[in-house]
């Protein structure tokens, strides 16, 4: 089996988004990007965050530094 293509370019962006966001693979005490106004799909164990600065799929369980309240 060959090993895949990477793109250099696209992955370098992706983890400065990582980095600029904050983005971490745990909640900050109750708040995750499950409960974030930019996770695409509430309910969802992964969605796409449409926050202007992150714009990746992300876990629900995640959080980043950009996270806010949905409105309700």
């Amino acid at each position: 089996m060959t090993e895949p293509d990477v793109d250099e370019v696209r992955f370098a962006a992706a983890q400065r988004v990582v980095k600029v966001a904050a983005l971490r693979a745990t909640p900050v005490d109750e708040d995750s990007c499950g409960t974030c106004r930019y996770y695409l799909e509430p309910g969802e164990g992964l969605s796409f965050c449409w926050q202007e600065k992150v714009q990746i799929l992300v876990g629900a369980g995640w959080w980043c530094h950009f996270w806010e309240m949905c409105d309700e």
